[in-house]
């Protein structure tokens, strides 16, 4: 997933600010060295964690400050002062945190700290003694981000995601920018390496298309005519590109833009010549 890095501003953090500078609430972003920090006061606490969002390098400085955790002001990204945890989606990847003190009415920051995220239940700490099952219909970044935090959540009982997509989840801004554009490598699309998976006792079905769900009988039922069961049922299916219909709109070099195949089709085909 790409991100811009921000470019270090405001004070020198290492060398102190004062206490009357950080109002009970406020966020000041500043620099430790190279990195951009930002500094954040609850009461008589003080947090120091990167300045940039970990989804899509946001400036966290300008989002929203609510109790020990902050929002941020570009896709709602939400991360805890205490640990850089990502508490909610988009965010996946927590953020760095730095150490600090308080002394002679200055607020310090000092050493970087490793990066905190909640351990996941894997699929070795899984035990028969939970057999409920969850079943999430759609490969997207939310179908994802849900299956990712259950298992942050210890939640021991089977999750089964149905993707109609032939790819894993995918950061799917990307496709329409830097890895259109032939700017970004195409590891960076994927939300998470396919090990990530089977590492976490998600059982992602590809090419699952759902055609009904037997609410009665608690099942889901596949193209080919598979049924599966369910005890709870999350519906993350998104939107499907709207090709309009208008002549030459079913011509095969006419692409829609939702998946990593409709991706790949366009850049491999013909190019339209750039008027100059």
């Amino acid at each position: 997933m790409s991100t811009e890095e921000a470019k270090p501003t405001g004070p020198d953090l290492v060398a102190g600010i004062a206490i009357d500078e950080l109002a009970d609430g406020r966020l000041l972003a500043g620099h430790v060295g190279g990195d951009a920090v930002l500094v954040a006061r609850r009461g008589d606490r003080f947090f120091a964690i990167s300045a940039t969002c970990s989804h899509y390098g946001g400036p966290l400085a300008e989002g929203l400050m609510v109790e020990d955790t902050v929002r941020c002001p570009w896709h709602h990204a939400c991360f805890s002062l205490r640990t850089g945890e990502a508490l909610r989606a988009p965010a996946l990847t927590p953020v760095a945190c730095w150490a600090v003190t308080v002394r002679d009415g200055k607020v310090f920051v000092g050493n970087k700290q490793q990066a905190s995220q909640a351990k996941r239940t894997t699929g070795a700490s899984l035990t028969a003694a939970s057999a409920e099952r969850i079943v999430i219909v759609g490969g997207g970044a939310a179908g994802f981000a849900a299956a990712e935090m259950l298992r942050r959540e210890q939640y021991a009982g089977s999750i089964v995601m149905l993707s109609s997509d032939e790819a894993p989840p995918v950061d799917r801004p990307n496709l329409s920018k830097d890895y259109l554009a032939g700017n970004a490598p195409e590891e960076w699309v994927p939300l998470r390496p396919d090990s990530f998976y089977a590492d976490n006792a998600i059982d992602l079905k590809l090419k699952a298309t759902v055609t009904a769900i037997d609410t009665r009988a608690r099942e889901i039922v596949l193209s080919e005519g598979t049924r599966i069961t369910y005890d709870q049922l999350l519906l993350a299916t998104g939107a499907e590109a709207i090709r309009p219909s208008i002549p030459g709109a079913d011509q095969p070099h006419v692409h829609t833009l939702r998946t990593l195949a409709d991706c790949r089709g366009i850049m491999s085909g013909p190019r339209c010549p750039v008027e100059r």
